[in-house]
């Protein structure tokens, strides 16, 4: 029995065929699957010790878990830089389908994409967990927004908040959402991995490589160890040389409801969607492009250029990634900034660059 499970998790992970010519940027996903692993065993020791109480919500917990758990601020740290760790490496990993045709095994992509929309519902709800001053606003803020949808948007926000303004309800209701859906992103990465090797997944070249394959478990391995001992530096150096530099210094003090942030601002991680989400006056026309922003990569499963879809592959391609790499920079740091010229004019014209160099690529991958 023992020895038949071996033999089928061996079969299914070290035997796989894969083509010959991948590189070090294809051995992301191991490492998204290493970070998943650590999210997921940290937030469960960290539920441990969580709760909410009606005054302070779930900060005293968090300050708790800080200061008197033994061991509690590694793994609160490790969690923490782990959410900044993971969307690192899913930009980079959908950067890497962009330029060397993923997009073309339409499964795979529409998968790929469907497991960044359900990680960052998963980062939002975590984000608010803390109940810190900017968290507490931040979701208030958001939230309000997708009232702007006629009919069902008041509907839907009362529903995530749990009464006619955030409080304790709201928070039980995040940290509810927040587990669950956590646990089910398993499910999606199993279909993920499921489409990636039923169709063999891309290479560098874009080229069919049906003939030209070799086991995953010779040569890949050993490149995945480095990814493996980059991952530890990242998580060594975030959790004990500079864990605080991404964090938001308002978000150190307990909520209050009767103060609001003179600047507020998300994770840096959402700090693209959110400058998407300002970019316009209308705030119904701000929640469609913030949600388009997602959901025009699923335009990429359905284009119609009909060459390899490796960017990279063309001079004109290699201009449009490069174009695209530096809009969404700007989009980061625009979002980090406070709503007023110049930053507001950049920040419309790079959303427009966003969009429009994603419909460009669209045509000629």
């Amino acid at each position: 029995m023992v020895e038949r499970l071996i033999l089928g998790v061996k079969g299914s992970l070290l035997d796989i065929p894969v083509p010959l010519n991948l590189n070090y940027w294809y051995g992301g996903g191991f490492m998204l699957g290493m970070v998943y692993g650590v999210q997921l065993l940290s937030g469960i020791v960290l539920s441990m010790y969580y709760s909410v109480d009606m005054v302070s919500g779930g900060y005293g917990s968090v300050v708790m878990v800080m200061q008197d758990v033994c061991g509690g601020w590694v793994v609160r740290m490790a969690h923490s830089v782990g959410a900044s760790v993971m969307f690192l490496l899913l930009y980079l990993h959908v950067g890497r389908s962009f330029m060397y045709g993923g997009v073309k095994s339409g499964g795979v992509w529409l998968s790929g994409v469907c497991i960044m929309m359900v990680m960052m519902a998963v980062a939002f709800l975590g984000y608010v967990l803390p109940w810190g001053q900017m968290s507490y606003w931040g979701m208030t803020v958001v939230t309000s927004m997708l009232g702007a949808f006629p009919v069902v948007g008041p509907s839907v926000v009362e529903w995530l908040w749990g009464a006619d303004m955030p409080g304790s309800f709201t928070l039980v209701r995040f940290y509810s959402f927040h587990y669950f859906v956590s646990l089910g992103v398993a499910v999606v990465l199993w279909v993920h991995m499921l489409v990636l090797h039923e169709s063999g997944g891309s290479n560098p070249l874009g080229v069919c490589s049906l003939g030209d394959k070799v086991e995953f478990g010779g040569l890949y391995v050993s490149k995945d160890g480095v990814g493996f001992v980059w991952l530890g530096w990242l998580y060594w150096v975030g959790i004990f040389v500079c864990g605080y530099s991404l964090m938001d210094e308002t978000n150190f003090g307990e909520v209050d409801f009767l103060s609001t942030p003179s600047h507020i601002k998300p994770e840096w991680y959402f700090l693209y969607a959110y400058c998407i989400l300002r970019s316009v006056g209308s705030k119904l026309g701000g929640v469609v492009l913030m949600f388009g922003a997602i959901g025009v990569l699923v335009v990429f499963s359905f284009s119609w250029g009909g060459f390899s879809g490796v960017l990279v592959g063309s001079v004109l391609g290699k201009i449009l990634v490069v174009f695209l790499v530096f809009s969404f920079v700007m989009l980061v740091y625009l979002g980090g900034e406070s709503v007023e010229a110049p930053f507001s004019v950049l920040g419309s014209f790079f959303t427009f660059m966003y969009f429009l160099l994603i419909l460009l690529m669209s045509l000629i991958v």
